[in-house]
C-alpha cells in the first residue's frame, strides 16, 4: 500500500462515529438534546468533506481548472458546514436557514458537476455564467474611461488588473464573455439541476422555503423579526434569537454525505468498498437521529 493510501486511511479512521444508540436517544428530554447529537453528526460529515477537499486525482498535488471547480465547491461546503455549526451553537435559528439554503445550492451544483465531469462544456458554461459580473464591471470601467477622454485613473488600472487576473485563472477571454449570457449555466436553473440529480423533491423545503430568510421576505420578518400584537393587525420589533431546530442539521448532513460519496467515487481515491460502508452507516445514523427526533415531537406534542 502506497503512502497516499495509508495517509488516506489514517484520516478516515480518525473520524469518530457519532453515538445514536437507542439508549442515548431515548434518554433525551428536550429538543436541545437532539440539537447536540445533530451537531456531532454534522461535525462527522464535515470531517469527510474536509478529507475529500484535500485529495487530488492520481499522483498530482494540484488541480486543473475543472478539478478546481469541484474542489472549490467542497471547500465551500466545508466552510458552510462550519458556519452552520457556529450558528446552531449560538442558538440562532434565523441564520441557520440562510446557511442551509446556501449549503443546499452548493451541494446541488457540486453533484451536478460531478455527474457531468466528462463534459467540458458544462464547466465552460459555469465559468461563463460566473464571470458575467466581471464582464459588466470591465465594460463599465471602459465606458468611464471613454467618457473622461481616455484618462485612466489608478482605481481603473487596479480594477482592470484584478479582472484580468480572474479571467486568466478561469481560462477565459474577456472579449468572449457576455454581461448577460448565459442566463443559467448548463442551460438549467437550480431546480432543473436539482431535478437532474434526483433532489427535486427536496427543493421546496430545503431551498425554496429558506430563500424567504435569505431575501428577507414578509414571512421571514413575520416569524423572526416581528411580534404580533393581540389584535393580529399591529406589530412590534422582536430582537430575540430563536433556538435552532434539529431538522436543519440532519437535512444538510444527509445531503452532504451524498456529495462526499459522489466525489470519492469520481476520483477513485482510497478503498471505495470501505467508504461505501462508512457512508451507508453514517447515513443510517443520520436517519436514526431524525426519526427519533420526530418520535420525540409526537410524544411530547411539540411542533
Amino acid at each position: 500500500m502506497n503512502k497516499n493510501a495509508i495517509a488516506f486511511l489514517t484520516q478516515i479512521d480518525s473520524i469518530k462515529d457519532t453515538d445514536v444508540s437507542p439508549e442515548r436517544l431515548h434518554a433525551f428530554a428536550s429538543e436541545e438534546d437532539f440539537n447536540g447529537v445533530t451537531v456531532e453528526l454534522l461535525i462527522e460529515v464535515g470531517s469527510y468533506v474536509c478529507v475529500a477537499a484535500n485529495l487530488f486525482p492520481g499522483t498530482t498535488h494540484c488541480w486543473n481548472r475543472n478539478q478546481a471547480i469541484l474542489g472549490g465547491h467542497l471547500v465551500r461546503l466545508y466552510q458552510l458546514i462550519s458556519a452552520l455549526l457556529d450558528q446552531i451553537c449560538q442558538h440562532r435559528r434565523e441564520i441557520t436557514f440562510i446557511i442551509a439554503r446556501l449549503a443546499f445550492e452548493c451541494i446541488v451544483n457540486l453533484r451536478y458537476l460531478i455527474k457531468f465531469a466528462d463534459n467540458p462544456a458544462v464547466f465552460d458554461s459555469y465559468i461563463a455564467y460566473s464571470l458575467r459580473q466581471e464582464k459588466r464591471l470591465h465594460d463599465r470601467i471602459g465606458n468611464d474611461i471613454s467618457a473622461s477622454g481616455g484618462k485612466e485613473l489608478p482605481v481603473h488600472t487596479r480594477m482592470l488588473n484584478s479582472i484580468a487576473k480572474v479571467v486568466k485563472a478561469s481560462g477565459a477571454r474577456i472579449e468572449e464573455l457576455s454581461p448577460s449570457r448565459p442566463k443559467h449555466w448548463a442551460d438549467k436553473n437550480l431546480f432543473e439541476r436539482a431535478q437532474a440529480i434526483g433532489l427535486d423533491d427536496g427543493y421546496i423545503g430545503t431551498f425554496g422555503g429558506p430563500s424567504s430568510s435569505v431575501h428577507g421576505n414578509w414571512g421571514d420578518l413575520l416569524e423572526f423579526q416581528l411580534e404580533t400584537n393581540h389584535d393580529d393587525e399591529t406589530f412590534k420589533p422582536s430582537f430575540d434569537w430563536r433556538n435552532p431546530r434539529p431538522q436543519i442539521a440532519t437535512g444538510v448532513s444527509f445531503l452532504a454525505v451524498q456529495a462526499a460519496r459522489d466525489y470519492f467515487n469520481l476520483i477513485g481515491d482510497g478503498p471505495l468498498a470501505l467508504l461505501d460502508e462508512k457512508f451507508d452507516a453514517l447515513s443510517d445514523r443520520i436517519r436514526q437521529a431524525a426519526q427519533s427526533h420526530e418520535s420525540f415531537l409526537v410524544n411530547s406534542r411539540s411542533l
